[in-house]
């Protein structure tokens, strides 16, 4: 456990907004008259000023959380961030802190002039908003960004520490497959790919990466990834069996249990190589790959969900850096690859095949 929090930075965040509202008083219902309006009201609660002037404050307090999670996960509170990455995302919440006083001082200094065009806004409910006003300093000392950076370790009795600590794999698989998420609108149904949604793959890629020493499971994942990347044309349109390859890709990243077996799996086929390495665990709890079963092991890891390793390969090469320059890309169908796809893959990982054995779907032909 303490080699894996020796690496970690602890990023916790303090941000306050003012929430603009004031409790909902049964005096500010005219009973058997109009009632308030949307904009005024909601779920029990009034607004004393127009939601839109605190929209930047929840902005930046979003741009902290991304820039946390970019390079870390969500633990004990705060975010658990790779230490050699720490100095970097305090840069960047300096710069937001910056931001966000900056808006801080330029809403106080409108502070009154606001109410009074929310006022006029709705006149009819002039009253019960007066009656909730706050004066300025008041509101000010409601607005705050901080942050702090702590290093993470074990006390004497660490209590449930070790738990945690053995869940952040998981956590960064689920973080993924949020992030994820975008790329299903690139390719769904696309005949173009433009080369924008790369940058998703280059996002996830990297926060995989520098996550990697957290759960062995993670760097196989990563593999994947870069081998694919690494076989990309630098320009031009990707089509036909490339494409497929990256729509699988997707729907690898976009599972947060699929790469967790993804990566077991990988390890254990890995292990079964090499078995002479008995102490490393293919994940967190699990029995040693030297001293375990193997072939149930490596069945596991091409069930559906890990055919794909049949389509990414082992050991693939470093992914090659891609520009900013970005170009549409052409696209063939990726949800031509069917079930009778997936069995034959399951078939050649299971069996040794000869170099030139080929499968052929509809238009596509891959090489074994």
């Amino acid at each position: 456990m303490q080699r894996i929090t020796d690496q970690l930075t602890l990023v916790c965040l303090d941000v306050r907004i003012w929430s603009g509202r004031k409790k909902l008083r049964a005096e500010d219902l005219k009973l058997g008259t109009e009632m308030p309006p949307e904009e005024l009201v909601s779920l029990g609660s009034k607004r004393v000023c127009n939601p839109e002037a605190l929209r930047v404050f929840h902005r930046v307090k979003k741009a902290a959380e991304r820039a946390c999670l970019l390079v870390g996960t969500r633990f004990l509170g705060g975010f658990a961030v790779a230490a050699e990455h720490a100095e970097a995302v305090a840069d960047k919440l300096d710069a937001l802190k910056s931001e966000f006083d900056a808006e801080t001082g330029s809403f106080l200094s409108g502070y009154n002039a606001a109410l009074e065009d929310w006022i006029t806004s709705l006149p009819q409910w002039e009253a019960p908003i007066r009656r909730a006003i706050e004066p300025v300093n008041v509101v000010g000392g409601r607005m705050k960004f901080g942050y702090q950076l702590l290093l993470v370790g074990p006390a004497e009795r660490p209590g449930t520490l070790e738990e945690e600590v053995q869940g952040l794999g998981d956590s960064i698989f689920a973080e993924v497959e949020q992030m994820a998420r975008e790329l299903d609108e690139s390719f769904l149904g696309k005949e173009k790919l433009h080369r924008r949604a790369l940058g998703t793959f280059v996002k996830i890629r990297e926060k995989l990466a520098c996550l990697a020493f957290v759960d062995r499971r993670i760097q196989p994942v990563v593999d994947s990834i870069d081998d694919w990347c690494a076989r990309l044309p630098l320009e031009g349109p990707i089509e036909g069996a490339m494409f497929n390859e990256g729509y699988g890709l997707a729907m690898l990243l976009g599972g947060a249990q699929k790469m967790a077996r993804h990566g077991a799996g990988q390890l254990a086929i890995q292990h079964g190589q090499t078995s002479s390495d008995q102490d490393d665990a293919v994940e967190p709890g699990a029995q040693s790959p030297a001293t375990a079963p193997k072939a149930p092991v490596i069945a596991s890891a091409m069930s559906y969900e890990e055919d794909l390793d049949a389509v990414f390969g082992m050991a693939p090469p470093a992914v090659e850096t891609m520009g900013e320059d970005l170009e549409p890309l052409a696209v063939a169908g990726a949800m031509d690859v069917t079930d009778r796809v997936l069995e034959g893959l399951v078939d050649l990982a299971r069996g040794p095949v000869q170099p030139t054995e080929e499968l052929a779907v509809e238009d596509q032909t891959f090489f074994f």
